[in-house]
């Protein structure tokens, strides 16, 4: 049986996890994690929430936007089936920044989730309910997507584990397109165990943890001080149990990242154009029309650069299983720093949210990010683990074998993995 079975071999009843998760999500309302909270069906062992571009049976998502969009849906999209399947049951529809973009968590229709370490700071997005639901414990698990960074940012930000599926391994039907080349799903949980299970759905074979860690150490040179102390520390915890080697990972992330942020805004603004409410949103309709602009040729040319990139990851990948790097070069900013509307905004920062995670998008890669410690502001400092298509339960079990204790918010118990009902 799969740990996901495991609350009810402890003597739980069928549901009781359930029933718990949606009366703690009841309760963290006032965070704006969610969009609605769910009637779960009958039955089930497991709870998770769901980022509000998912097909929901009875449901029409938002997307982020001001109002729903479409019909309500006569049927979930195959990932919550599957999910479903396995015992699970969707509890919340999980807030997110409008259309999939905003890196920072902000959306001003619907309003900020709030990030529990710091509400002066940003919960990271796109994924931005879905983390902030999973920092506050009221699930152990969301779904959500990642086209550039969605799922690691808010990670990140929140102090919780991410895992970012190779790409294809989670259908994406039944789900907001945004960027096809680059879209993958993935999921938000409170430890490495809950992450697995989730794995375990689409990648039933389990993995060996990566033995040959590279380090991407000449990234640090970019990164805040904070941030490369903690990063340093991990490398050196990864040392102790890991064969590790100094790696060079700069060159293939300046050498994919124009491809991946041109085929960002050509291909959402061609999978958008459906969207009446993008189209009339002035700084939506900005930004499709710059989408536009990139003709058809030269999004195929982008994408033949991202094909070339992956020898230069295949060269990587020769030496070492897995790639260990900082989520984010910054310690999470303020919400004045990411706010266009406020005196300390800087577009250099919000660029910096996603300048160690583009990359994986574009070769396809699975990546788990996980919380490494804390910085000079007392909020999480997180790191990723990069590996080879495919290696997503290795990832997993990797960086099981890596963690420390996870840092939790001031004056918040954490429901522990073995209790997740709790």
């Amino acid at each position: 049986m799969t740990a996901l079975g495991a609350p009810r071999e402890k003597g739980t009843t069928e549901g009781d996890a359930v029933a718990s998760a949606c009366a703690r999500c009841a309760a963290a309302t006032p965070s704006n994690a969610f969009v609605a909270l769910l009637p779960p069906a009958p039955g089930g062992r497991f709870p998770f929430a769901v980022k509000d571009m998912a097909d929901v049976a009875g449901h029409a998502p938002t997307y982020g936007l001001a109002h729903p969009q479409g019909s309500p849906r006569a049927a979930s999209a195959p990932v919550i089936g599957l999910l479903e399947a396995a015992g699970g049951r969707a509890v919340a529809l999980a807030q997110m920044t409008p259309l999939a973009f905003d890196p920072s968590g902000d959306n001003r229709w619907q309003g900020r989730p709030l990030n529990p370490w710091n509400t002066d700071r940003i919960c990271g997005g796109s994924s931005s309910g879905s983390a902030v639901a999973v920092a506050l414990g009221a699930v152990p698990l969301a779904l959500g997507s990642d086209t550039a960074g969605s799922l690691r940012i808010p990670a990140h930000c929140c102090g919780v584990l991410s895992w970012k599926a190779t790409a294809g391994l989670i259908p994406l039907d039944g789900v907001l397109t945004l960027a096809p080349t680059l879209d993958t799903l993935g999921f938000l949980g409170i430890d490495a165990d809950w992450l697995d299970s989730a794995a375990a759905v689409f990648a039933p074979v389990i993995a060996a943890r990566p033995q040959r860690i590279g380090l991407a150490t000449d990234l640090l040179d970019t990164c805040d001080a904070d941030v490369a102390t903690a990063f340093r520390t991990a490398a050196d915890q990864a040392q102790t149990s890991s064969t590790t080697t100094e790696v060079a990972l700069a060159p293939l992330i300046a050498a994919t990242d124009g491809p991946v942020l041109d085929l960002l805004i050509g291909e959402s603004a061609r999978s958008l154009a459906h969207l009446p409410e993008a189209e009339a949103d002035p700084l939506f309709a900005k930004r499709l029309a710059k989408g536009r602009a990139l003709p058809d040729a030269h999004l195929a040319a982008c994408r033949d650069q991202l094909r070339a990139a992956e020898a230069m990851a295949a060269d990587i990948f020769a030496d070492c299983d897995a790639l260990l790097l900082p989520a984010m070069p910054c310690a999470t900013p303020t919400i004045a720093a990411c706010d266009p509307q406020a005196p300390g905004f800087s577009g250099r920062t919000l660029y910096r949210l996603s300048a160690f995670t583009r990359f994986a998008n574009g070769l396809g890669l699975p990546v788990v990010t996980f919380p490494i410690g804390l910085d000079a502001n007392g909020m999480p400092v997180a790191a990723q683990l990069v590996g080879p298509r495919g290696s997503d339960r290795a990832l997993i079990a990797g960086v099981r074998h890596l963690m420390a204790d996870i840092p939790r918010p001031p004056e918040y118990k954490h429901p522990s993995r073995k209790e997740p009902h709790a």
